[in-house]
C-alpha cells in the first residue's frame, strides 16, 4: 500500500470524513450482488486469496478496488497487515501501522461503523475502512481504495464494504480455528512425549539400581588399591549421579495435586536448579548457599520448581551468553517467610521481539504458579545479571518437626557392615542395599526368613510387597520377629494408613539412594 495513503487517513480533518448510513444488519439486507458473490470466499486456502475473491466480488458492484486487511496489535494502537489484493507475495513483509487518536482508523475501531475519507491525490477517489469482528469485538479493519476513473456502479457503497467485512471475519475466524487445531495436535503430542519420557525415566531408574548393585558387588571382590576397584567407584560414582537427576525429573513430572501442600525449600530449589542445569544452564557456573537444614514451606515442590525453571528460562533468553548462578535460600527461623533468592550472570544484549515475547510469557507463568500457593517473586536486573527473589510462606508446624531432627540428612552414621534381610520376590535391593555399604542377602518367604534371622542375624528386615497379602504378611512378620521392618511398594501399589502405622518405615519403587540411607539411619537409631 502506497505511503501517502496511510497518512491520509491518519491525518484527515474530522470534517471530511464521509459515512454513510449505518449498515447494522446488513450484510442479510444487501441490495447488491457482492454477498452472492462472495459466498465462495468463506472457504479460501488462504487470507490472501480471501482478499483477492472478495476484490473481485466487490468490483462486480463498485468498479476497480483494492482491499487490505490488518489485524489489531493486542494492547497497542497498531495495525498489522494481514493481507492485501495488492502483491499478495509481498505481504509476508509484515507492515505495522500506527493508529492516531482521533483519526478516522481510531474511530472506526471504537464504534464498528464504516467512515469514507475522500482522496484528491493519484488514482485513488475515496478510501473506505469497515471492522472486522469476533464475538462481538472489533479485531482489526478491512480498508477499501477506490480507483478515480472506475468505471463501475457509482460511487463506493457502505453496504458492499461492511459485507465484505463480515466476510473477512469469518475467513479470519475460521483461519484462528485451524491454528488452534494444530497447536491442541501439537500439545497432544507434547503430552504424548512427556508420558513416555517419564516411563522410559521410571525403566531407566531401575536399570541404574542394577548398575549401582553390580558395581559395589564387583568392588567388594577387588582389592581397594586396585584398577579394577577404581573403575567400579567411577561406575557408581557416575550411576549414582545418573539415578538421582532421573529421580529429580520424576518428582517434577508428578501431577502437583498429588504431592504434599509443604515441600522442603531447600531440596527443591536446589533440585531445579539441577535440572535447569541439563539445558538452559549447561556448563554454566552454578554455586548453591544453602543451609544444612530444611526450610519447609507453604508450596509443593512442584510448583516451587516449576516457578524457578521458568524464570530460570526466562532470564536465559534476556542473558546470552549465560556466565553463571547463584543460589540463596534465606530461612531466618524468626520469620514468617523464606527467600528462594537466583542469581543470574551473563551478557545482556539486544534481543528480538519474538524472544521478549516469549521471555514475558514465561514469566507470566510463573507469576501463575506462584500466585495460586501464595507465594510473590520480584525480578530485577542490572547490565549482566538477573536477580530473582521467590518470597514463600514458611510452614510453622513441620519447621518444629524439623528442629526436633526428624528432618536431618543421614550424616554421621556408618551403614558399612550392617546386616539387613530382603524378603519377597527377587529384585536389585541386594545389590542396592550393597552400594549404601550394607550387608544384605535376600529371603523368598517369611518362614524362610525366620530360619535365617538366626544366623545371618539381620538388624532391619525389607519386605518387597507386590500386593496386599504381601503387606498382610509383613506386619505379621513384623510382629512374629520383633525386628524393625521398611516395606517396599512396587510401582501401582498403595500402602493403607493403618498398616504403615504397624510397620517401620514406608518407601516405594523405584529407589532413591540417598532415601533409603535416611530410612535405614532413621530406623536404626
Amino acid at each position: 500500500m502506497k505511503e501517502w495513503n496511510w497518512k491520509t487517513m491518519v491525518e484527515l480533518p474530522a470534517d471530511q470524513a464521509r459515512q454513510e448510513p449505518d449498515a447494522s444488519g446488513v450484510p442479510g439486507s444487501c441490495p447488491c450482488s457482492c454477498l452472492r458473490s462472495m459466498v465462495r470466499v468463506v472457504d479460501p486456502v488462504s487470507t490472501e486469496q480471501a482478499v483477492l475473491e472478495a476484490q473481485a466480488a466487490l468490483g462486480d458492484v463498485t468498479g476497480k478496488v483494492l482491499l487490505s486487511v490488518y489485524r489489531r496489535v493486542e494492547g497497542e494502537d497498531q495495525l498489522d497487515l494481514v493481507a492485501t489484493g495488492h502483491n499478495p507475495g509481498d505481504t509476508l513483509a509484515r507492515i505495522r501501522v500506527s493508529v492516531v487518536a482521533a483519526s478516522m482508523l481510531a474511530a472506526v475501531l471504537t464504534d464498528g461503523v464504516v467512515r469514507w475519507a475522500m482522496a484528491d491525490e493519484g488514482d485513488v477517489s475515496a478510501v473506505g475502512v469497515a471492522a472486522l469482528r469476533d464475538r462481538g469485538q472489533t479485531i482489526g479493519l478491512v480498508v477499501a481504495e477506490f480507483a478515480r476513473d472506475s468505471t463501475g456502479v457509482g460511487k463506493p457503497s457502505a453496504v458492499c464494504l461492511h459485507c465484505v467485512a463480515a466476510v473477512m471475519s469469518v475467513v479470519i475466524l475460521r483461519a484462528r480455528v485451524d491454528e488452534a487445531q494444530g497447536s491442541l495436535l501439537s500439545l497432544a503430542r507434547y503430552r504424548s512425549v512427556a508420558e513416555l519420557s517419564v516411563q522410559v525415566t521410571h525403566d531407566f531408574n531401575n536399570m541404574m539400581q542394577g548398575v549401582l548393585g553390580n558395581a559395589a558387588l564387583a568392588k567388594m571382590d577387588a582389592p581397594e588399591d586396585s584398577p579394577v576397584a577404581v573403575s567400579m567407584a567411577a561406575i557408581e560414582e557416575s550411576a549414582t549421579r545418573a539415578s538421582a537427576l532421573a529421580r529429580k525429573l520424576l518428582n517434577f513430572a508428578r501431577d502437583s495435586a498429588k504431592g504434599g501442600a509443604t515441600c522442603d525449600a531447600v531440596k527443591a530449589a536446589s533440585d531445579a536448579l539441577d535440572l535447569a542445569g541439563t539445558l538452559y544452564l549447561k556448563g554454566v557456573t552454578v554455586t548453591k548457599d544453602l543451609s544444612g537444614h530444611a526450610v519447609p514451606v507453604r508450596m509443593t515442590d512442584n510448583d516451587l520448581q516449576n516457578a524457578l525453571i521458568l524464570l530460570i528460562k526466562s532470564g536465559v533468553l534476556r542473558l546470552r551468553p549465560v556466565t553463571g548462578a547463584q543460589l540463596t535460600i534465606v530461612g531466618d527461623p524468626t520469620s514468617e517467610c523464606a527467600e528462594v533468592r537466583l542469581e543470574l550472570h551473563g551478557v545482556t544484549q539486544e534481543i528480538s521481539s519474538e524472544d521478549s515475547t516469549e521471555a514475558e510469557l514465561l514469566a507470566s507463568a510463573a507469576q501463575a504458579v506462584a500466585t495460586r500457593s501464595g507465594a510473590s517473586f520480584d525480578v530485577t536486573s542490572v547490565p549482566g545479571i538477573i536477580s530473582i527473589v521467590l518470597t514463600v510462606a514458611r510452614e510453622v508446624a513441620q519447621q518444629a518437626s524439623s528442629g526436633s531432627g526428624a528432618t536431618t540428612p543421614a550424616q554421621g552414621m556408618d551403614l558399612k557392615g550392617t546386616h539387613v534381610l530382603v524378603v519377597g520376590k527377587p529384585s536389585p535391593l541386594v545389590m542396592l542395599l550393597g552400594a549404601t555399604g550394607c550387608t544384605a542377602q535376600a529371603a523368598l518367604t517369611w518362614e524362610d526368613a525366620e530360619q535365617d534371622v538366626a544366623h545371618f542375624a539381620p538388624r532391619v528386615l525389607l519386605a518387597v510387597i507386590g500386593d496386599s497379602s504381601d503387606l498382610d504378611a509383613a506386619v505379621e512378620g513384623r510382629r512374629r520377629l520383633g525386628l524393625p521392618v521398611i516395606i517396599i511398594c512396587q510401582h501401582g501399589v498403595g500402602c493403607p494408613a493403618d498398616k504403615a502405622l504397624s510397620v517401620d518405615g514406608v518407601l516405594g519403587l523405584p529407589l532413591d539412594l540417598d532415601d533409603l540411607r535416611q530410612m535405614l539411619v532413621r530406623v536404626l537409631r
